[in-house]
């Protein structure tokens, strides 16, 4: 087997004052070789460890990680008692808004409606002794638990609607108030009564009030879920601050369970007014 070896150095036969000057020159550069090691190596024991300050500049220039989107509006992730109480009802309406009315209005002849709400109820039977609706209890108190699946995050007790049912406000011809109360799991009218407090004065002005309004409350609903995509949990007419005559059409989105009321001019159909409601 070679082997490789360093040529033998030949003797350096110049003058010794020349010789002398080459030494100096070489131990100048080899001082300042060694200062620059030390620089890049920090406590000189190789040029592989940063220093202290090095290390310190490069964790200031490190990104940050980026926050985590949570699943609710609130900074911390968890849902407001109202958004929870919106996150349980809304998977117990199986019978939406539109059909609701309809069926409500089916039952005053010649009636048109003036308001419609979706309501939750915690007791097992209604007081016309009508079952829940159909629908596992337990999932409903599950749904209605915070995003953990606990208690609320306010420390109160989570809502627990164990059934829905939509109140509609239906007027006759001659401006005659009904509560109509629609079952929202089944789509069945649980009841129809005439409201009892209403004098002549009263019939007459909300018979007025809806002669006025061009605009259907289905038409004031489309407007706003156009604006804004999601499920409609009531429909009101009546006038605004500025005394126009206005559909109120609440709308909750699912993607953060906020409520938001658009105003509706029931003359024209054109969202005249909006408000997120973020509790």
């Amino acid at each position: 087997m070679s082997r490789a070896y360093s040529p033998v150095p030949t003797p350096d036969r110049r003058p010794r004052p020349a010789r002398l000057a080459l030494t100096a020159t070489c131990l100048a550069a080899c001082v300042a070789l060694l200062a620059g090691c030390g620089d890049d190596g920090g406590d000189g024991d190789g040029g592989d460890q940063a220093s202290p300050t090095a290390s310190a500049t490069k964790a200031s220039k490190a990104p940050s990680s980026p926050s985590q989107p949570g699943d609710s509006p609130s900074a911390s992730g968890r849902l407001t008692d109202d958004q929870a109480e919106r996150k349980a009802l809304l998977p117990l309406a199986r019978v939406d808004h539109a059909k609701a009315a309809r069926t409500a209005v089916a039952k005053v002849p010649g009636g048109r409606l003036v308001d419609l709400e979706l309501k939750g109820t915690g007791g097992d039977r209604d007081d016309k002794g009508t079952d829940d609706a159909p629908g596992d209890a337990g999932a409903a108190d599950a749904r209605a638990a915070g995003p953990s699946g606990t208690a609320s995050p306010s420390g109160t007790a989570s809502p627990r609607a164990r059934r829905a049912e939509w109140i509609a406000k239906v007027a006759a011809k001659d401006g005659t108030a009904h509560r109509v109360r629609v079952d929202a799991g089944s789509g069945k009218v649980l009841d129809a009564t005439a409201e009892a407090d209403q004098d002549g004065d009263d019939k007459r002005e909300l018979a007025a009030q809806l002669s006025k309004a061009r605009r259907t409350p289905e038409q004031a609903a489309k407007a706003a879920t156009d604006a804004k995509p999601g499920t409609v949990t009531s429909v009101e007419l009546g006038d605004d601050d500025a005394g126009a005559l206005v559909w109120s059409v609440d709308v909750v989105t699912p993607r953060d369970w906020n409520k938001t009321t658009f105003a509706v001019d029931a003359v024209t159909g054109k969202v005249v007014g909006e408000h997120v409601d973020r509790d």
